[in-house]
């Protein structure tokens, strides 16, 4: 018995000594998370909490199983440059956030470690706790303890004697130990994806607010899950025989191919030079609410009544894909589409840009992009800076007397946004976003001021309840506007990011477009994936609808054929709607294509005339299928190489601006 016992006391010292370091590593790794924790502003919520003890204690296994299987000295390399590694990453997380109020990842590390230097001096960023990251002297110290014990005991696995039996099959022991570590480690880490996702569907994939990310599984599995979306999202590899002057020859010849109609010479519409551009983006503005009315109030009253002043495209698809509202920003601004896999906003803040905010930073405007939400939200601060915007108005840049949803409400938004304008230098470029008409829609019921029965308690009726508030707020900025000058000079652009988020077979949004409890065709649910784009001009000589077919890419071109450039001299995607010859194109990666006036459904294969309905013979439009699949893949390449920027500098190309 007493021999036995002693054989207990003897392994029981010897499973001691090897998971030692590793436990002292874990316990220091999990204090600087902590730090971290605090500085990214950890909620109370038990929705964050418990995934983010899981996921950090998850992690933490799996790094301490991986170090029992290996050799005391290699064991200690090991841990000691991870713990390096580890600590380096907060460390950066923790001056970045302090900064853009974001976290980095992989692929934006690079151009926000560049906005940080030109903008600040990063050390002093630092505080006196982050000191704390450096402390390994702890970590050091559980080494040498090990290391004394060690050598105090002279316990080896193989060669002594008097080792007991149940010691002498050691890798049989190792094995085991790492085993249950490694399930524990996983298990833990996927439970608190899993747990992520409940809370947020489809936020690991986009990535949309890496800070709740990180909140939610801790700063370590949050770096695992990055670097997996980091191999996870690279874009095809088209064109990689090809040097980078073949690519940029091959694609100058396809847009100039694309662009081989002259724009209009006579009757070309455009506005003073050094006119104003405010733009407005709305959130889930869908065209089938303009000119709509409930019970007897209209739905969006004062968008109405500016169309009658303004310039309307009553063809304008959405064309946006996972990105949703940041895609929309992001074509808008720069007239490319969508990435295939991830997202511009996520994936490619640091290319080189031919955008708005840089054409018209060129000619002396005063740049200025507003959202009042999170400054990491869709990695904004640092794609609106690669977009050229000189200012960016966040979360930080308002004050929050009323948030409705998402963020700040839209009537308090634009109240402020007009009190920054009169403010500021003109020329201006303005680029604003509204937020109340989110999903899940919730407007305050103390808000509300239209009748949707008999939607009232359904999504639907939400939905148009925040349309409606939405475009009251919208009214009362054009007001401003009128009131102060600024409208009689400036161009006024406003439009719908996306569509909402209805299926076809939402029994309120049949019964509203008058299908009763049959079943919306599916001609007329493709024509509905519209959303409303109107251009309101200083002098109003110009009114009226623009039936061209069109999409957010091609807001950008159209802007600069209004301001008297040939847009067609540009390597944008999308076309000047107003002053180019060629029939409109709208494409979205989900399988719409619009083609002048035939409408397809790539996924299935169906088409049919934009105007009539009348179903049109696939095999006909081939040609058109090419097109689709040309633009899509030649985005995803000028994306992957940095190529939109470059593509100016070939002799004989399109001579595009910086």
């Amino acid at each position: 018995m007493v021999n036995r016992l002693s054989d207990f006391k003897y392994f029981g010292a010897k499973i001691g000594l090897l998971l030692l370091p590793g436990f002292c590593f874990a316990l220091l790794l999990a204090a600087k998370t902590q730090l971290f924790a605090l500085t990214v502003g950890m909620t109370s919520s038990s929705k964050q909490d418990l995934p983010q003890y899981l996921g950090t204690g998850g992690v933490l296994l799996v790094f301490l199983a991986l170090s029992v299987l290996l050799a005391p000295r290699w064991r200690m390399l090991y841990l000691i440059a991870a713990d390096v590694i580890c600590s380096g990453l907060i460390l950066l997380d923790v001056i970045f956030f302090r900064y853009f109020q974001d976290v980095m990842t992989i692929r934006s590390l690079a151009v926000a470690w560049h906005y940080l230097n030109t903008e600040t001096v990063w050390w002093q960023l630092l505080r006196p706790s982050d000191f704390f990251l450096g402390a390994d002297f702890l970590f050091l110290g559980g080494w040498l303890l090990y290391r004394r014990a060690a050598k105090k005991k002279q316990l080896t696995c193989s060669s002594a004697t008097n080792s007991p039996d149940i010691f002498k099959c050691k890798w049989l022991i190792k094995s085991t130990i790492f085993g249950l570590l490694l399930l524990a480690g996983l298990g833990c880490c996927l439970k608190a994806y899993y747990l992520l996702e409940t809370d947020q569907p489809g936020i690991t994939r986009s990535f949309y607010s890496k800070v709740y990310i990180a909140q939610s599984l801790g700063e370590v599995e949050f770096r695992f899950l990055d670097f997996y979306r980091f191999l996870k999202t690279r874009l095809p590899g088209g064109m990689a025989q090809l040097s980078q002057a073949q690519k940029e020859a091959a694609l100058a010849d396809w847009l100039r191919s694309e662009h081989s109609q002259p724009a209009k010479t006579a009757g070309r519409l455009t506005v003073a030079e050094g006119s104003n551009l405010i733009v407005i983006q709305l959130e889930s503005m869908q065209e089938f609410v303009i000119g709509k009315s409930i019970n007897g109030q209209e739905i969006t009253p004062n968008l109405n009544r500016l169309l009658a002043n303004s310039l309307y495209f009553n063809n304008y698809f959405g064309e946006t894909w996972s990105g949703g509202t940041s895609d929309a920003e992001f074509m808008s601004n720069v007239s490319l589409y969508p990435t295939s896999v991830g997202n511009a906003y996520m994936d490619y803040a640091g290319n080189d840009y031919v955008s708005l905010g840089k054409v018209l930073a060129k000619k002396g405007y005063y740049t200025v992009a507003m959202e009042a939400d999170q400054p990491g939200f869709w990695n904004m601060d640092l794609m609106l800076r690669s977009e050229g915007f000189q200012h960016i108005l966040d979360r930080d840049g308002f004050v929050h007397d009323l948030d409705i949803g998402m963020g700040l409400a839209d009537h308090s938004m634009f109240r402020q946004a007009g009190n920054y304008l009169e403010k500021i230098p003109q020329p201006l470029y303005s680029f604003q976003v509204t937020l109340s008409s989110h999903y899940p829609f919730l407007i305050p019921e103390e808000y509300r001021t239209i009748n949707v029965e008999p939607y009232g308690d359904k999504e639907f009726g939400h939905y148009l309840e925040a349309v409606h508030y939405t475009d009251q707020a919208l009214g009362s900025f054009l007001d401003r506007l009128q009131a102060n000058g600024l409208l009689d000079k400036s161009i006024l652009a406003i439009y719908g990011d996306h569509p909402a988020p209805f299926t076809r077979d939402n029994p309120e949004l049949r019964q509203f477009l008058g299908y009763g409890d049959s079943e919306i065709d599916y001609y007329h649910w493709l024509s509905l994936q519209k959303v409303p784009m109107l251009i309101h001009l200083p002098t109003e000589e110009k009114t009226g609808i623009i039936k061209t077919v069109g999409g957010h890419v091609d807001l950008f071109p159209t802007i600069l054929g209004l301001l008297g450039e040939n847009a067609a001299s540009y390597p944008l995607l999308g076309q000047d709607l107003l002053n180019s010859a060629a029939p409109g194109l709208a494409i979205s990666r989900n399988g719409l294509l619009v083609a002048g006036d035939a409408l397809l459904e790539m996924n299935q294969q169906k088409a049919y005339n934009l105007q009539t309905g009348e179903v049109l013979s696939w095999g006909e439009l081939q040609q058109e299928e090419e097109r689709y699949e040309a633009y899509l893949q030649n985005t995803d390449l000028i994306m992957k190489y940095d190529l939109q920027k470059s593509l100016h500098v070939i002799p004989g190309k399109l001579a595009a601006a910086d």
